[in-house]
């Protein structure tokens, strides 16, 4: 079982920055494979924010085959109108020190009532799909 307290190094003797060797400069610098991803996203109409979204966190790869991390995010329509919205997905990743903001065009429409689907026997002139009538060959 890991204890955390347990594995934790104790401060070499020359931590005060002398005589400090890669050994001991290497214990400070994060794991090569770790990683932590920071994402939001934001619903823009020309230069006014309408939206954005909360931070979300990603300390571990999702997507091992692709070395990435994978987000979902739900979101409040109520929150947007329809309309044209400018999306921007903010991506930072903390360890590699690089960043990414894409932004690509979101249209949002008002939703379609409900219509019910007719079969193909309750057409009025009472042919069915193949065009006879019922119960004629």
């Amino acid at each position: 079982m890991y204890d955390a307290a347990k594995e934790k190094n104790p401060a070499p003797a020359g931590a005060n920055g002398q005589n400090r060797t890669a050994k001991d400069a290497a214990v400070a610098k994060p794991a090569k494979d770790s990683i932590r991803v920071f994402t939001s996203i934001e619903f823009l109409q020309g230069a006014t924010k309408i939206y954005e979204s909360k931070t979300v966190v990603a300390n571990e790869v999702t997507a091992p085959d692709r070395k990435a991390v994978i987000f979902q995010m739900d979101l409040p329509l109520e929150a947007l109108q329809p309309g044209l919205y400018l999306c921007q997905v903010n991506v930072i990743d903390d360890v590699a020190a690089s960043f990414s903001f894409p932004r690509f065009p979101l249209l949002i429409r008002e939703a379609m009532p409900a219509v019910p689907r007719k079969t193909a026997d309750s057409r009025p002139n009472g042919k069915g799909a193949s065009g006879q009538r019922n119960g004629s060959k």
